[in-house]
């Protein structure tokens, strides 16, 4: 498998378990969703806003080479908001790992930030690093979400079919 194979299978990977947790998240009670725990770990909408905002952010850095703002918490205050802006990061990754080429995903780049101090990596490390951080977030969800009743069932890659 390609490279860009790879990287568009584990993203499509990303995006069906973040979807499992949506529709399981959907099931709780607003008091539940929005409850945040004492060990600061925040809310599962605050994880899952995490993700989008990170999800969103490596994208926009990626395409500009500058890190940008964050998404504003204020145009997600609630799951039906989240799901959206999920669908349309997607939508974004999708066409931006299409328009990427071997070469590309295994160049490095540079990547500024907003205090002008700037870092240098591959692209594969920051498309690897994305999958990653998503999946320990999930995994932190899952275990809430279980917790609560609503687990959203088996999350290992190995039975995930693109």
């Amino acid at each position: 498998m390609s490279s860009k194979g790879h990287y568009k299978t584990l993203f499509a990977y990303h995006w069906h378990t973040t979807n499992q947790l949506i529709e399981s998240a959907a099931k709780l009670s607003e008091e539940d969703y929005h409850f945040e725990l004492d060990d600061s770990t925040g809310s599962i909408h605050e994880k899952l806003l995490h993700i989008l905002r990170a999800d969103n952010g490596w994208r926009e850095g990626l395409i500009t080479g500058a890190q940008q703002r964050p998404l504003s918490r204020k145009a997600y205050p609630d799951l039906k908001s989240l799901k959206l802006g999920f669908e349309n990061e997607q939508a974004a990754w999708d066409e931006f790992l299409d328009s990427l080429s071997e070469a590309e995903i295994n160049a490095n780049v540079t990547l500024s930030r907003s205090d002008g101090a700037e870092f240098c990596w591959g692209c594969w490390q920051v498309l690897q690093h994305l999958v990653i951080h998503g999946m320990q977030h999930h995994a932190e969800i899952a275990e809430r979400l279980t917790a609560l009743g609503q687990s959203p069932g088996n999350l290992d890659f190995i039975f995930f079919t693109p």
